[in-house]
């Protein structure tokens, strides 16, 4: 449990950050150069701007990797209880083992930081060939390595310790005495006693809301007043994701119902159930990618709308060139920002992956035995493809409910001096694609690791562990 292989999925999800933090850290310079060679003077601003841009997403994707690195750790340590509580029966103590789980997160932060660097440096050079090759960057030199590229990679480092320190906390929940048992998750009521959690969570919510209503308030007077409120919706959106195992379990309930009175459906219902902790786990880091997707969308509908407004009634009527170019306009920035924020969707969908994955692989003894009591392989493979595909839906309906409301508050704050921006803009194609692909998601993120549980005999699966 103490190697980087135990951990190898957390390595990916560290690579993939660190890939998107050093391509944004070289894109500014690729530009600035790019400028300077067309003849653009006192670039510096552009830059700087860039820069702010760039580092701005690289937080957001930092912030979905370190919950999807913590989440991955404490799925494996959960599946790890009875060789955890082994080790303590013999004599470590949980300080010892969450110390040498901690170190395993820096080589883990390190590896994926050095193997994401080198990714995003070559991705980089391969599009500035291509976009040189076709005539749309200049032909001169661009720098592909600059000093900035240390800093991604010590962030991801940082972020990946952190990460493994907040997940091996279970190390420390783990009693010699549950080396005689079964269990490898901790039960409904652990889940729910966590006071400091909910306190954390409630405090962090309460404040985030205070936040949004002063940008709201402020709102008509300058468009300063998105700072508060984008603090605000971060706070409150954080609270939301330390309190995942308090907010998540009632929609997975909700969720659960639909097509209950197929046995198999209702099983996989009460499987999500009986774990909350792996449930929330394995659907935040989605819930986090969704979010962000429907949030920028949002907030870029309704300036659209407002905007194009105004220039109808400026030009009594509007220009249809200039609305079909604002139009234009708008779906190519759109596209952009969706790309750059659906990277952080990507390192959350990984995460999916691996929890998912992970917790099909340590429910053999359980996928034994329900082999055994009577259910074919194909009903137990529709039972865990059913239970994925109602934690996806709880993820992404969660998240297009945040979405809609912290795009909604970011669009009125930043756009309310100008006029009143109205209901949110529901991005049809955003949502289309965000629902499809989670489905997709959730069906591939099971199917392999099923088809490994069930090459597995009922009689030796149950002597599993």
């Amino acid at each position: 449990m103490n190697g980087v292989r135990d951990f190898s999925p957390t390595v990916l999800v560290a690579a993939l950050g660190t890939t998107f933090g050093s391509a944004l850290v070289i894109a500014p310079g690729i530009v600035t150069e790019a400028l300077g060679a067309a003849g653009f003077a006192d670039l510096a601003p552009v830059k700087a701007i860039l820069d702010v841009v760039g580092w701005l997403f690289l937080g957001i994707a930092l912030y979905v990797g370190a919950i999807v690195t913590a989440n991955t750790c404490a799925t494996l340590i959960a599946g790890q209880t009875r060789i955890i509580a082994l080790q303590r029966l013999v004599g470590a103590t949980g300080a010892t083992l969450r110390a040498r789980i901690t170190r395993t997160g820096l080589v883990v932060g390190l590896l994926g930081g050095l193997v994401g660097a080198v990714a995003g440096t070559a991705l980089s050079a391969l599009f500035v060939v291509v976009l040189r090759g076709n005539g749309f960057l200049p032909d001169t030199t661009y720098t592909l390595v600059p000093w900035q590229l240390v800093l991604p990679v010590v962030a991801v480092v940082l972020a990946t310790w952190g990460a493994f320190g907040v997940g091996s906390r279970r190390v420390l929940t783990v009693t010699p005495l549950e080396a005689l048992s079964s269990s490898i998750e901790p039960s409904h009521d652990d889940v729910r006693s966590g006071t400091a959690r909910r306190v954390w969570a409630i405090v962090l919510i309460g404040g985030g809301a205070v936040l949004m209503v002063v940008g709201l308030l402020g709102s008509a007077v300058s468009p300063v007043a998105v700072l508060p409120a984008a603090l605000g919706g971060f706070v409150s959106f954080a609270g939301i994701a330390v309190g995942a195992t308090i907010v998540m379990p009632p929609v997975l309930s909700l969720i659960g119902r639909i097509g209950a009175k197929d046995p198999v459906v209702l099983l996989a219902g009460r499987n999500a159930m009986r774990a909350p902790g792996r449930s929330s786990r394995a659907t935040i880091g989605l819930v986090i990618g969704v979010t962000l997707l429907v949030t920028f969308a949002v907030a870029l509908g309704m300036m659209q709308r407002v905007l194009e407004a105004q220039l109808r009634g400026q030009l009594q009527g509007g220009s249809p060139e200039q609305l079909q170019g604002m139009q234009d306009f708008f779906v190519q920035v759109n596209a952009v920002v969706s790309v750059i924020v659906g990277f952080s969707a990507v390192i959350a969908a990984v995460g999916v992956v691996n929890a998912l994955a992970l917790g099909v692989l340590q429910r053999r003894r359980e996928l034994g035995l329900l082999r055994v009591l009577g259910l074919t392989g194909a009903q137990v493979r529709r039972m865990i493809v059913t239970e994925a595909v109602q934690m996806v839906v709880a993820a992404v309906l969660t998240g297009l409910v945040l979405g809609t409301f912290y795009g909604w508050v970011g669009g009125q704050t930043l756009l309310g001096s100008l006029g009143s921006p109205g209901a949110p803009v529901l991005p049809t194609m955003t949502i289309a694609i965000v629902v499809v692909g989670a489905l997709v998601l959730a069906v591939t993120a099971t199917v392999a690791p099923v088809r490994r549980a069930m090459r597995v005999p009922p009689t030796e699966a149950l002597a599993v562990d």
